[in-house]
């Protein structure tokens, strides 16, 4: 069976005429490529780089109060400015978001809340504290929640207030 294979494969490797003409595949070579014209677009001048000087003097000032019709409106004590608070409590350097709700512990209408940090510290927390970047005070404490009053500057001398109510979620470890 090997034989009659390979003396199958050298008859049809040796089948092909080397010598044969093949005149009309020359000349059909020949007419293309003398009628073939090179038809690629030319490439476009790179363009040149002027740099232009900086003029910082026509800029606004990012550091000076712009010069606005009804600035005097802003001035301080004209709108809503927040209580000094004294001294800076611990809490007061934690953002409110590191900070999660853990528990309350107390009787019925005075209560503590329980917060813990990102460091896995645990503070109590009691009715009027200050915490969080945006001084918020605390305003109520529930058996199921925490509200607080939060201050922001709103970038032109004025405060906003804003409210946030902190949820306990309870969950089972099984």
């Amino acid at each position: 069976m090997r034989r009659l294979l390979f003396c199958f494969l050298f008859l049809m490797l040796f089948g092909c005429e080397p010598s044969a003409s093949h005149a009309d595949l020359k000349s059909y070579i020949a007419k293309t490529n003398s009628s073939a014209k090179a038809t690629a677009t030319p490439v476009p001048p790179e363009p040149r780089y002027v740099p232009m000087p900086f003029l910082g003097y026509d800029v606004q000032d990012p550091f000076v109060f712009p010069l606005l019709s009804g600035k005097e409106n802003y001035a301080r004590g004209t709108c809503w400015q927040p209580d000094d608070l004294p001294g800076k409590d611990p809490l007061e350097a934690l953002p409110l978001e590191s900070l999660s709700f853990k528990g309350v512990m107390g009787s019925e209408g005075h209560y503590w809340a329980l917060l813990e940090g990102k460091d896995k510290s645990i503070y109590r927390v009691g009715i009027g504290r200050v915490l969080g970047l945006n001084r918020g005070r605390v305003e109520s404490i529930s058996k199921n929640s925490l509200s607080i009053t939060e201050h922001l500057p709103d970038g032109l001398g004025c405060w906003q207030v804003r409210h946030v109510r902190l949820t306990l979620t309870h969950y089972d470890k099984g």
